[in-house]
């Protein structure tokens, strides 16, 4: 008798001891949802100073990212989410304006003849760090050189008497002007920076 007594008392024992310890994991689970939620879930951060690239999810997820081709400046401005100033058209041969942005993150500008070729290409991104948007390949270019242009150190890539691409930096964003098919003099290509943020 005394050791169904000793069974029966032990039993609800047991069953406390398993409901107390879903209780405390479901709390424990709730604490880590909401500072998940309210530490702001964020983003990947990119640099020590914090600066979030690409967005992610309180739960470690990303969306895709992807180019996307856009009819106007206000649907490149929502994709990219940032403001975009570039050289108004027409320039450099190209009167047509194309835009695309690569979510969240690249803003873009290009002008195109009436047959569609590209004659100029205006990009943003946002990058934190002065990363080239395009990394050419140096050795497909006889010049690359380092300027300065009002305050703001320009790389140049080129042949040494026209530039086919121009970067620079400026605070989180890097700029990118791109003429491959169609290069300007080092003066006409330079002149297009300060009207670029």
């Amino acid at each position: 008798m005394d050791e169904k007594n000793n069974e029966l008392s032990s039993a609800p024992k047991s069953s406390n001891m398993k409901n107390f310890t879903m209780i405390v994991m479901a709390a424990a689970a709730v604490l880590i949802f909401l500072y998940m939620i309210f530490s702001g879930g964020g983003g990947v951060k990119n640099d020590a100073d914090g600066c979030n690239v690409n967005f992610q999810s309180a739960w470690g997820q990303s969306p895709s990212a992807v180019w996307v081709d856009l009819d106007s400046y206000g649907q490149a401005k929502a994709v990219a989410t940032f403001d975009f100033e570039y050289p108004e058209g027409p320039v450099n041969g190209g009167s047509n304006e194309k835009f695309r942005a690569y979510s969240r993150q690249v803003f873009e500008v290009a002008y195109t003849d009436d047959k569609g070729n590209e004659k100029i290409r205006f990009s943003k991104a946002y990058t934190c760090n002065a990363f080239e948007i395009y990394e050419p390949d140096e050795g497909a270019f006889r010049s690359i050189l380092r300027n300065d242009v009002d305050g703001t150190e320009v790389k140049e890539y080129g042949d040494g008497e026209t530039v086919s691409i121009l970067f620079f930096a400026k605070g989180d964003y890097s700029y990118t002007i791109l003429m491959e098919n169609n290069p300007l003099s080092p003066e006409e290509a330079e002149a297009l920076v300060a009207k670029m943020n």
